[in-house]
């Protein structure tokens, strides 16, 4: 049995169709679902890692990550991002931007991009700085609004750490965009900043002149 084969077989053990339905329903029903919840799907990759993962090759995690990432249904794409969020940062590689970028902007949605910002790039981030620098300047120009979301929130975890230049930069960059995932982010970013700079928050509100949804996100936490 391949590492593929041993996952579908515990996928479809616990697989629950009114759950698939509902879980459908929650994502506007852009992708198919076996129904399986977070906590099962957690046993699932706990088992599965000890059968198949144990001294596989870097080459070989990130072949089986995109393997997950073409299959279907989207617990895939869950499992995925659960086992890859759990590598340590000595694991991540300079050039798994290039993976995360396709994993961001294919089969995208806020249940994968999220984690993925947060987690995978923010761990890159940390690791290879200077990298992330270089590659910034050609994602602030891509053509996915999700890889502009990503861009305001993987230093959602950074806490007092975050560069907040860097953040009112995209901030003003994104903010005339009016699909409802990036000023979504905006306003998500800044509430995580509010926790530990209201007074940065509410000055940035009010000069990148926020409204609407952005504004409400981010003072949410703010004594006006």
């Amino acid at each position: 049995m391949t590492a593929m084969e041993g996952l579908k077989a515990q996928l479809m053990k616990h697989s629950d169709g009114i759950r698939a339905t509902q879980m459908e329903a929650y994502l506007k029903n852009k992708f198919p679902f076996y129904g399986v919840m977070s906590t099962p799907r957690k046993t699932i990759l706990k088992n599965w890692k000890e059968e198949f993962t144990q001294d596989i090759s870097p080459a070989t995690k990130r072949d089986w990550v995109m393997q997950m990432w073409d299959a279907d249904p989207r617990e895939y794409q869950l499992l995925a991002i659960d086992w890859m969020i759990h590598w340590p940062v000595k694991e991540i590689e300079i050039n798994d931007i290039q993976l995360l970028e396709t994993l961001i902007t294919e089969k995208s949605w806020w249940d994968s991009v999220d984690s993925l910002a947060s987690h995978m790039v923010g761990k890159f981030a940390k690791k290879f700085p200077k990298q992330m620098d270089e590659v910034l300047k050609q994602w602030e120009n891509h053509d996915s609004f999700w890889i502009h979301r990503t861009c305001l929130i993987y230093q959602l975890k950074f806490k007092e750490t975050t560069d907040l230049e860097r953040l009112k930069y995209y901030i003003g960059k994104f903010k005339s965009n009016k699909e409802f995932f990036i000023q979504k982010a905006i306003g998500w970013s800044l509430r995580e900043v509010s926790k530990w700079n209201p007074h940065w928050v509410k000055q940035t509100v009010l000069e990148e002149e926020l409204k609407g949804l952005a504004y409400r996100e981010a003072m949410k936490y703010v004594l006006v």
